[in-house]
């Protein structure tokens, strides 16, 4: 007898987490031909929404924890990509700018978004839907 708690057609955490690996596998290979990385990504689109902002709001925005939003920087900042400096009001804190650099990357991002809308074939409803239910889910585990 099958137990349906140990489907795998019927699980939402396997499919949350087959989802999200199949989108990062489709994001892998263009994000690599721009020289980006998807964790990268999260955080250049967070300076493109908000430029000029402290480490800790790039942590608060991107749900990365410190020890792991570190790396991700010195990354973006060795490749040109992104500044980080110290507050000059408060000299424990570092900031983060854009670059240049960085600021040219997003027409190439915007082509790659566009592109994964097309393959995933969704109306602008059900993107709100998802999006919703994604959202309630988070704010479920995340309290």
């Amino acid at each position: 007898m099958k137990d349906s708690i140990f489907d795998f057609d019927k699980m939402l955490c396997f499919a949350l987490y087959s989802t999200s690996n199949a989108m990062m596998r489709s994001y892998a290979k263009p994000l690599k031909e721009i020289g980006i990385t998807y964790p990268q990504l999260l955080v250049l689109v967070a300076l493109w929404e908000q430029n000029d902002v402290s480490v800790s709001t790039l942590s608060e925005k991107t749900l990365y924890d410190l020890g792991t939003l570190t790396p991700i920087i010195k990354r973006l900042e060795s490749a040109g990509m992104i500044k980080v400096y110290l507050d000059s009001l408060d000299r424990r804190r570092r900031n983060v700018m854009i670059t240049e650099q960085g600021l040219e990357l997003k027409a190439s991002v915007t082509e790659i978004f566009e592109d994964m809308r097309c393959r995933i074939n969704l109306t602008d409803e059900e993107v709100m839907a998802a999006l919703n239910i994604f959202r309630k889910i988070k704010g479920g585990l995340i309290a």
